[in-house]
């Protein structure tokens, strides 16, 4: 589950309505506006350790001091510049749940993302809300976007309550949001002005994880939504199209990929240790970008704060998938019966720390890995960006229960891709094991 800091109690989240935090959005804006990047005040900085040779390099973004509580960051969205990646020098930027614009300018390099503040006014729609007996407490998920035109726009979730009752739980709205001034660079001002799913009158599981997405000419709306109740209750990633980035069309939203339920589905994508238990099963985050031809999804299955949270990637030939197909996961068969179905298939993930017996653990260097992006630099350089836990700065949150870790702690990681995708290649002519080796993390000499 996207980033919710622990402070709404546990039991939201499993029904699939994402909790999100509230005091700690402040504290940790302040952390990383004084300090992304650089070990201000006192106190130990950590970084988590290297790898051994043959292995997977977690690199930090950040440099984290963890009694200044600087350097830590929630959610990573790469900005979509339209005009991006036009010189060596070109920057990347990622903006998230952490109200603050994350920029490394030049090579990236371990440590070289810093942090700049993010203000989001929501007030105009805040009338809108108290009308129908509900409060706009907060806002997260902002996803900054560039058009073809050159102007930005900012998807941004807003976290919505009854007023008379608060405590019964909160709920999601996406809204849109434009800069407050204009200027050069990558807008730091938005003030929301449209709602673009969702309601304030009624709560609903979803709406969460909001970005927009250009495909030949036409613009879409790319988030999290609820999208099917039988044989079990389920999250998924899911396409609207856009008349304009303020008004969605009339056409119903698409789904790029969700959960898999046929024959049984995947063990893996259940979102407790004790499967046979388990009612919810979570996919979100939906990064897109296209790599040679091919669309290539970024994605996060489980809960944000446990070992089940882990990045995955999958493929479509087309943005939209055809009726009745999603995006293509990576499946390998599971011999040994590490997901507890010995010789059935499962998902092969780009990183997970949740078995150590499963390609891409990266347990020694990262808990939970999730919330990825697949990003190429100006030098043509592929990476995989995500947020995750230090094993030496993972604490627990009470108030999530046992085990559950600290959403405060996240912090933000890049690995090395290798990208091996043939020229001509179609997803749908392409065997599993021939995927697998697509897009890979790149190892230690």
């Amino acid at each position: 589950m996207l980033d919710v800091d622990g402070v709404v109690p546990y039991k939201s989240i499993r029904t699939g309505h994402p909790a999100w935090r509230r005091a700690a959005v402040g504290l940790l804006l302040c952390a990383m506006v004084a300090g992304c990047g650089s070990s201000a005040g006192t106190g130990s900085t950590t970084s988590p350790p290297t790898s051994s040779s043959g292995q997977i390099v977690v690199e930090p973004m950040t440099t984290v001091n963890v009694s200044a509580k600087t350097g830590y960051f929630s959610d990573p969205f790469p900005v979509q510049p339209w005009l991006s990646k036009v010189s060596a020098s070109a920057s990347q930027s990622f903006s998230g749940t952490t109200q603050a614009l994350m920029t490394c300018t030049g090579s990236i390099q371990a440590g070289c993302f810093q942090a700049t503040p993010v203000s989001v006014n929501y007030s105009s729609l805040q009338g809108q809300a108290n009308a129908v007996g509900a409060t706009i407490e907060s806002n997260e998920n902002n996803a900054i976007f560039q058009d073809q035109s050159g102007t930005w726009q900012m998807s941004t979730v807003l976290v919505v309550a009854k007023t008379a009752n608060p405590s019964a739980g909160s709920w999601n709205v996406i809204a849109h949001a434009t800069p407050a001034s204009s200027g050069s660079g990558i807008p730091t001002q938005w003030t929301c002005d449209a709602v673009l799913e969702g309601s304030f009158a009624q709560s609903a599981p979803g709406n969460y994880g909001a970005k927009y997405f250009e495909d030949s000419g036409n613009l879409y709306l790319v988030y999290v939504a609820h999208v099917e109740s039988q044989p079990f209750s389920e999250n998924g990633i899911v396409a609207q199209q856009m008349t304009s980035p303020k008004l969605p069309a009339a056409s119903s939203p698409v789904v790029l990929l969700k959960p898999t339920d046929t024959n049984g589905g995947f063990n893996s994508e259940y979102s407790q240790v004790d499967y046979s238990s388990d009612t919810f099963k979570l996919i979100e985050t939906g990064n897109i970008t296209v790599v040679d031809g091919i669309y290539v999804m970024a994605y996060s299955v489980g809960y944000y704060n446990e070992p089940d949270y882990k990045a995955g990637l999958a493929f479509s030939d087309t943005f939209l998938p055809s009726a009745g197909s999603y995006y293509q996961k990576i499946l390998k068969t599971d011999t040994a019966g590490v997901w507890g179905q010995a010789g059935n298939p499962e998902v092969q993930y780009i990183l997970q720390s949740q078995q150590s017996a499963w390609p891409n653990y990266v347990a020694a260097q990262v808990l939970a890995p999730g919330v990825p992006s697949v990003e190429q630099d100006a030098s043509g350089n592929w990476r995989l960006f995500f947020a995750g836990y230090a094993p030496s700065d993972a604490p627990t949150s009470p108030s999530q229960g046992a085990g559950h870790y600290d959403g405060s702690h996240r912090r933000p990681f890049f690995i090395n891709l290798q990208v091996n995708i043939p020229s001509g290649s179609t997803v749908a002519g392409t065997t599993n094991e021939e995927l697998a080796n697509w897009i890979m993390p790149a190892v230690s000499q």
